[in-house]
């Protein structure tokens, strides 16, 4: 009976035992993982708390933020009415090319925009459009040469020539002959310079509508508006 009671094993052995292997487990399966990764998670710490401290910043001028780019916004937006030209504006700026190189105009005519068939858009989500203007007038060399360097380098609106047809016109000189009493009808041969040519352009105009966007951008604000209303009714 002395021989069992002596070969029985204390209750707190046992659990100093378990402890043991509950941490030689514990070491191996989070301590070590964990310490190898302790410099990755302290760059993440101070990451996230960088980035809270911004957002703390933010919120405190939450306002001043939201003033500063409604005004930015807007200031774009005035920039591209002016800036850009559409199918709307195309008349205004043959109207300044016009003005610019003095000839005569003898027909003008504009499409209606419409939609780009491959579906383009801009960075920003805006429609790619175009439009076809068609017109004809008289000019000499030089001014019809300014015209094509107006469209390509001058204009605000990106024109794009598709087709030109030019056709130089002649004048008749009436000459009287003394001896016969004959008029005699002759073509009159005049300068490079003084030259006239009778000319038809087509070309197409592309533009972004900028419209699309802001009409969805008008809606989300609608629809955002009226769902922090909801919420603070209810």
């Amino acid at each position: 009976m002395n021989k069992k009671q002596s070969m029985t094993i204390p209750t707190f052995v046992w659990v100093l035992i378990g402890i043991i292997v509950v941490s030689i487990i514990f070491l191996i399966a989070v301590h070590i993982p964990f310490t190898g990764k302790i410099d990755k998670y302290n760059k993440d710490h101070a990451s996230a708390t960088s980035l809270i401290e911004q957002y703390k910043d933010y919120l405190a001028r939450a306002a001043e933020v939201q003033s500063n780019i409604d005004q930015m916004m807007k200031e774009c937006s005035e920039m591209n009415e002016e800036l850009t030209i559409n199918a709307s504006k195309t008349t205004d700026d043959f109207r300044v090319m016009l003005q610019n190189l003095d000839y005569d105009l003898s027909t003008l005519s504009v499409t209606k925009g419409r939609a780009d068939s491959k579906g383009r858009v801009s960075a920003t989500g805006d429609p790619l459009y175009v439009t076809t203007i068609r017109y004809a007038f008289t000019a000499n060399e030089t001014k019809l040469l300014d015209t094509l360097k107006y469209f390509e380098s001058e204009s605000n609106g990106a024109y794009f020539v598709s087709k030109l047809s030019v056709k130089e016109e002649t004048t008749t000189n009436k000459n009287q002959t003394a001896e016969s009493g004959q008029t005699q009808v002759s073509q009159q041969s005049i300068s490079s310079a003084g030259r006239l040519y009778s000319a038809t352009l087509e070309i197409q105009l592309y533009y972004f509508d900028m419209s699309k966007n802001k009409a969805a951008l008008a809606a989300s604000k609608i629809s955002k508006a009226a769902a922090s209303s909801s919420k603070a009714s209810a």
